[in-house]
């Protein structure tokens, strides 16, 4: 792998950190070996992550640790981003990091092969993809089984490299990139196998970790919101199309379980992680509205070279910056001095916080006491 030099360089990295691990660790210490005078960013998911689950640890403790393993700076992803399908996350994510100034995006593959990646990118974004895509949902597979289908139509082996999910984010922000317009460098390295956020999620629970975060205490707090919606509001939430919606307020009013919820609303066109982003969002009141694009800019950790990033990419004063030439994006540091734009932000810690497993953490109110982490 070539060594590339190049000064005042920020490098994003858009990622749950879920929890931290070695692998992440692997990833900045290459990146910062090919770009040694770059800062590098990390645009995180908040309380709530993809899968449509709380995180294991609270989005600050995991910013910090996120500064130990060598990140400069770490940017909040907005909860209704980081409850999207991939393609909204990957947008999303790069559009945050245009923002912030970065010009590569590193991230890791399974195949860590970036031509293969773009290959699938290019073909993904055909005319003649989306013809078959269109065609296999018509006989009624799901947009994921429909999507390989058609991309094993078209390159044959080549398609194997979506059916990987870290591969499939790749190809995604490759496409968000050129969507967007961005002149973006990738850099790519190969999975370690061996390394999963899921076995370290497993060693943490079993270790009966008390700050841990418990999903099924969230059980109650957000099947008692899903029985007072009708029908008309689950068609509101985004995600609900596709029957999503009806299905849910059928089910919600006897499901004891967000799981068995999850599982009453599943049919074999909808993936288990679209349909608990769903009732999450459903909790949160999620619209299709609140999806269109970031709106700022917010800061939960940040060392000496981070916060030069910041001034660089926009003045920050009183904790809310003016939008600046560079990104048109607030940048906001103190989040008591953001409340309309934190609102949403605000209601999903207040959630989260009562998944915990310790009473004394289950608090509200806190996402407006709770200062960026600047060593």
């Amino acid at each position: 792998m070539s060594k590339i030099k190049r000064k005042n360089h920020i490098i994003a990295v858009i990622c749950e950190l879920n929890p931290p691990h070695a692998g992440h660790a692997n990833l900045v210490a290459q990146t910062r070996h090919a770009y040694p005078d770059g800062a590098v960013v990390a645009i995180m998911s908040p309380n709530f992550v993809q899968r449509g689950e709380p995180a294991i640890f609270a989005k600050h403790a995991r910013a910090a640790a996120a500064l130990d393993i060598g990140f400069d700076l770490v940017i909040e992803l907005p909860m209704q981003f980081a409850l999207s399908s991939a393609e909204g996350f990957a947008r999303a994510g790069l559009a945050l990091a245009v923002a912030i100034g970065a010009n590569t995006l590193a991230f890791g593959a399974e195949c860590g092969d970036l031509d293969a990646l773009k290959r699938a990118a290019d073909a993904l974004n055909s005319e003649e993809c989306e013809a078959r895509t269109r065609a296999e949902l018509a006989l009624g597979a799901s947009y994921a089984r429909a999507r390989q289908a058609a991309l094993d139509a078209i390159l044959g082996d080549g398609a194997d490299v979506l059916r990987s999910p870290n591969n499939l984010l790749g190809i995604e922000y490759i496409r968000a990139a050129a969507r967007i317009g961005a002149e973006f460098g990738f850099f790519v390295i190969r999975r370690e196998a061996g390394v999963s956020a899921t076995a370290e999620r497993a060693k943490i629970r079993e270790s009966g970790d008390a700050i841990a975060m418990l999903p099924e205490n969230l059980d109650v707090a957000v099947l008692s919101r899903l029985r007072t919606m009708s029908v008309d509001d689950f068609a509101q939430i985004v995600g609900g199309d596709d029957g999503v919606a009806e299905r849910a307020a059928r089910y919600a009013p006897a499901a004891a379980s967000i799981d068995e919820l999850a599982q009453s609303i599943k049919t074999k066109r909808h993936t288990m992680s679209r349909v608990k982003r769903f009732i999450l969002a459903s909790a949160l009141g999620i619209t299709r509205d609140d999806a269109a694009a970031p709106q700022y800019l917010r800061v939960l950790a940040a060392n000496a070279t981070g916060r030069e990033v910041l001034r660089t990419a926009a003045p920050v004063g009183d904790g809310l910056s003016v939008p600046s030439p560079n990104n048109a994006l607030p940048v906001i540091t103190k989040p008591a001095a953001a409340r309309d734009l934190l609102a949403l932000e605000a209601a999903a810690t207040d959630l989260y916080n009562l998944g915990q497993g310790d009473v004394a953490l289950r608090k509200g109110g806190t996402e407006w006491r709770t200062s960026p982490i600047m060593p």
